[in-house]
């Protein structure tokens, strides 16, 4: 019973079987080729160079970074997707609620321990990952080829840049396409053979950052448009907090509707609009969504962490009610972090493993998140559990959601926040965020919220 619904929880181990060789297929066909040019053109106000955005591109798509000790080659790209899948379109992610990875006999995992997020706007998030184990994008690129994704062990990262170092120097030009060596002459005007293993490494992941750079959302959706035809702002100013914003939002909306100048434009709607108040919503008795406060405009994402108890109710669904509250998490003093014990996939029967989010990786001693007189065991603790805020944009093609991705619509979603939020209320939630309880919502909230949401889409 338990391995028939871990496969349900996986999406069908079939369809990721054909999946892993269809990609592995269209990766091989695609690689040095130019992909999406909505997604491959420079922005001209970043200034990067096109020669290594095209590089980045082709090193983003390749599988022979992939170790050779696993059972499956894989890249950036066959986790990132854009419109590869027959299944429909993507964000620069997939479809699994956790993507496949190379298996190892000394490590027997198929899958990530998490959904893979979209990419889109990634290069002005401060911390990546969902649980912000990297600052830049350039140690996510290194990070990724030398790790479990590629299908690498702790320990083999030394192996890892051997890998990519000997890829390079032995990768020879075919019809249509350049060597590595005469890329990287270009793009960089150096000579592989001239550089250290780690200067290689440290272009590699350049490449592939300002590759990653260009991979922006328009803000051109209804929602923009909306905004754009009533004057409303379209981001907090300097300094005001996301509660200020939404108030005065609320009060714009209340204005134009009583003068009879609201306008509607295409895809945006008096359903939507209902919705928006909603979610601009902060305070009150019902039908108050308070997503604003995580989910500020124009990325709808404060690239934050918050503990909304999804990993709770995973771990309960999974180990029974009220298992959670009583796992032992050690304090500021005895952790060591990132923990394996607290940075694994939750399975049944395994009571004493979790994931934990950015309890993992919060500085105890620099981290923004820090409050005013908060100890170090308190600002730990307001970590468990805690993951970045994702974007609201793009979620038709992102699906499924959360970090665990057991839910596979966004109405699973709102139905999962609510009841969540009442239970933070009633002090259920293990070290609930404080914005959790603040969300109240009815039934009829949810058709609302989702007509709002689906005007986010581009």
């Amino acid at each position: 019973m338990e391995n028939v619904e871990a496969m349900e929880r996986n999406s069908g181990w079939w369809k990721r079987a054909v999946l892993v060789l269809v990609m592995g297929w269209a990766v091989f066909a695609l690689s040095g080729a130019p992909g999406n040019a909505q997604h491959q053109t420079v922005n001209e106000e970043s200034k990067l160079d096109p020669l290594q955005v095209r590089l980045g591109e082709r090193l983003f798509r390749e599988v022979r970074f992939t170790t050779t000790q696993g059972d499956l080659l894989t890249s950036c790209a066959i986790c990132h997707l854009t419109d590869q899948d027959p299944q429909g379109r993507r964000v620069f992610t997939d479809f699994f609620n956790r993507s496949w990875i190379p298996f190892r006999r000394e490590d027997p995992r198929r899958t990530e321990i998490r959904n893979s997020p979209t990419l889109l706007d990634v290069a002005l998030m401060p911390r990546l990952h969902l649980d912000g184990e990297f600052k830049s994008l350039e140690e996510l690129v290194a990070g990724t080829f030398s790790g479990r994704p590629m299908g690498w062990l702790p320990g083999e990262e030394e192996q890892a840049f051997d890998q990519i170092q000997s890829v390079l120097l032995a990768d020879k030009a075919t019809e249509g396409s350049a060597s590595y060596r005469e890329q990287f002459k270009a793009a960089f005007n150096v000579e592989l053979e001239k550089l250290s293993r780690d200067q290689i490494i440290g272009l590699v992941s350049k490449a592939v950052a300002d590759f990653m750079r260009t991979m922006r959302s328009r803000q051109d959706s209804p929602y923009d448009r909306f905004v754009k035809l009533n004057g409303l702002e379209a981001a907090p100013t300097a300094g005001e907090s996301a509660k200020a914003f939404a108030a005065r939002t609320l009060t714009k909306l209340t204005e134009l509707e009583a003068k009879n100048s609201l306008k509607f434009g295409n895809g945006f709607n008096r359903s939507a609009l209902e919705g928006f108040r909603i979610f601009l919503r902060t305070e009150g008795a019902t039908s108050v969504g308070n997503c604003v406060a995580c989910h500020a405009p124009p990325l709808f994402t404060d690239n934050s962490f918050h503990n909304l108890g999804v990993s709770q109710a995973e771990f309960d669904r999974l180990n029974g009610e009220g298992k959670f509250a009583q796992l032992a998490i050690p304090n500021a003093a005895a952790a060591k972090r990132p923990s394996a014990q607290f940075r694994e996939t939750v399975e049944r029967g395994r009571f004493g493993v979790a994931d934990l989010g950015h309890w993992n990786f919060v500085d105890l001693k620099t981290s923004p998140l820090r409050r005013t007189g908060e100890s170090d065991d308190q600002l730990l603790r307001r970590m468990i559990g805690a993951f970045k805020t994702p974007t609201l944009r793009h979620l038709a093609f992102s699906e499924p959601y959360f970090h665990s991705g057991d839910y596979l619509s966004l109405e699973d979603v709102l139905q999962e926040i609510a009841r969540l939020s009442e239970m933070a209320r009633a002090g259920k939630v293990r070290e609930a965020d404080e914005e959790l309880p603040k969300i109240k919502l009815k039934e009829t909230d949810i058709a609302s919220l989702l007509a709002f949401l689906a005007t986010l889409n581009e």
